[in-house]
């Protein structure tokens, strides 16, 4: 199959599935912002400007079109904010996920490679007071007996996601070894390692991909939750729970500081969702009607 023909079965695809096409156009333009971040921002979002502060959207009565979304209360543009913090957020989201799924993938393919075995047994033990933990709780003693930088929101975020990776794995492990291919693997002398590797490994991906853009959707909301908690990311760095604190005092008069950027986790976390319904669906033949 050549180039020109993948590509026409992809546009087919993207046309005959509306929800899909909708969520992955959301999910590249938040890519985009993401990466082009510094490039995008109409102004220093640092900077701050006492003469312009508290100004709504440029649609409103009273608004500046130099600042379209309006400013906060020390007068920074919420705009230039929000391209930053969504930067942020959606980085640790990802990182976050994918260290989740890296560590729950290892510990899951080992604990099913030697099940009934004692490893076995430790790890899921493990994994169960994992998943048991109360997060809210192990956030707040983690990020309060650290500084909470990006890094330890990202400790935190993959600790709160990769048991319910560890245990779905496990189970497609377990299900995968008694397979005949691995029963030919073994009889040809393959080793434990190569079996998990190449024989069982690729064959995780549709159980990891379907997954991976809903728990992004996920941690990019317990990221806000904690940043607007105020034991998240703290300034100067921003992210888009912490603009949403920033304008909690004032949510009653000036409710653009707080709604703008709930609306934009709204519209990410929408978008991340269709595409994961849709690969679930994709990759799962019982859920297609």
């Amino acid at each position: 199959m050549n180039f020109k023909t993948k590509l026409s079965n992809g546009i087919k695809y993207l046309q005959k599935n509306k929800s899909f096409s909708i969520g992955l156009g959301i999910v590249l333009i938040t890519i985009f912002i993401a990466i082009f971040a510094d490039s995008l921002t109409p102004h220093v979002p640092s900077k701050l400007n006492p003469k312009f502060k508290l100004l709504p959207p440029f649609w409103v009565e009273g608004g500046n079109p130099k600042y379209i979304l309006g400013t906060d209360a020390i007068g920074r543009d919420l705009l230039s904010r929000l391209i930053k913090g969504i930067q942020m957020s959606v980085g640790i989201s990802l990182f976050s996920v994918l260290s989740s799924i890296l560590i729950g993938t290892t510990i899951g393919v080992i604990s099913g490679l030697v099940h009934p075995s004692w490893l076995d047994s430790v790890l899921m033990r493990i994994t169960d007071i994992q998943m048991g933990f109360p997060f809210i709780v192990l956030a707040i003693i983690i990020l309060t007996m650290v500084d909470p930088t990006p890094f330890s929101c990202i400790i935190v975020l993959t600790l709160s996601a990769w048991p319910t990776y560890a245990r779905v794995i496990r189970s497609s492990v377990m299900i995968e070894k008694s397979s005949d291919y691995v029963d030919a693997a073994k009889a040809m002398g393959a080793s434990r390692a190569r079996i998990a590797i190449k024989y069982i490994g690729r064959n995780l991906l549709p159980t990891i991909i379907p997954v991976a853009p809903m728990d992004i959707a996920s941690v990019v909301i317990t990221e806000s939750l904690l940043s607007f908690m105020q034991i998240g990311i703290q300034p100067p760095l921003i992210s888009l729970g912490n603009i949403m604190s920033d304008g909690r005092n004032y949510i009653s008069t000036h409710w653009w500081i707080t709604a703008i950027p709930g609306f934009v986790i709204m519209i990410i976390v929408i978008g991340l969702n269709l595409v994961g319904d849709t690969l679930q669906t994709t990759f799962d033949p019982k859920l297609k009607q």
